[in-house]
């Protein structure tokens, strides 16, 4: 389930402005107690990408280290070359991994050649103003996967609630034509009866959602979200995706030491 939650959501919180003092955005990720490691689980839902998609729920974890500047956990790693707290904009460097999807996965794919594993390293940029953060991302595939692109727009606007820290969001997502066929394109030799050949071309979507992080203690926080994606018709209109209509929600606990 996290892999195709990590195809529908790429990108979808970025910023610098802090909330309660603990909670603060940067190069594209919320962040809670800068200069501490971590470690997190909690539960994840969604709906289904593609069609005869096995698992809608799982377990996620992740751990690492949130610094000033530099960041690393499982979800990737970045680096802030120019820029601080107290800058308008920001500029950051990052790497992320992209999801390998296995055929077995869902109905719609058996016969179907898998998708690897891959990364992708990326520029982000981050302009604060008011109590919001403007934040955009390229990143590009370095390792031969999908050989394409992605682009991200987002606003983030943080709130305190004073039992803890809101981020609304909401932005524009590209992905580039060979991005898109890699995961939901359709060769002439994968065509059956029930599946198409398919190729597409770049595609927007669009995504809102937010992320609601509540103490419980100096070192223990609850940690909530939820995101919506419309996707646009490259992707929508592919004989293996479901619906158009994704979402996808968590809840977990982080802790930090």
């Amino acid at each position: 389930m996290k892999q195709i939650a990590l195809l529908i959501t790429a990108a979808l919180i970025s910023g610098q402005a802090l909330a309660d003092g603990n909670t603060y955005i940067r190069n594209g990720n919320i962040y809670i107690h800068e200069g501490s490691y971590f470690a997190g689980a909690g539960v994840a839902t969604g709906s289904k990408f593609y069609k005869g998609q096995d698992h809608q729920s799982g377990v996620y974890l992740n751990g690492g280290y949130h610094g000033e500047d530099f960041n690393a956990d499982l979800g990737g790693i970045n680096y802030r070359f120019y820029g601080n707290n107290d800058s308008q904009m920001n500029f950051s460097v990052f790497a992320v991994a992209t999801p390998g999807i296995d055929s077995g996965d869902a109905d719609i794919l058996k016969g179907m050649e898998d998708k690897d594993w891959g990364a992708e390293l990326g520029l982000n940029a981050d302009v604060h103003f008011a109590q919001g953060t403007l934040s955009t991302k390229f990143q590009h595939d370095v390792t031969g996967t999908h050989k394409g692109y992605q682009a991200d727009l987002t606003y983030f606007h943080p709130l305190t609630l004073g039992f803890g820290d809101l981020v609304p969001f909401a932005g524009v997502h590209y992905a580039s034509k060979d991005y898109v066929n890699y995961y939901t394109g359709v060769k002439a030799s994968e065509a059956t009866p029930g599946r198409r050949a398919y190729k597409a071309d770049g595609e927007f979507s669009y995504h809102a959602g937010y992320q609601l992080v509540v103490p419980i203690s100096k070192h223990l926080d609850i940690v909530h979200g939820a995101a919506y994606t419309r996707l646009g018709n490259e992707f929508g209109h592919s004989p293996l995706v479901d619906s158009k209509n994704q979402w996808v929600t968590t809840l977990g606990m982080t802790y930090t030491f």
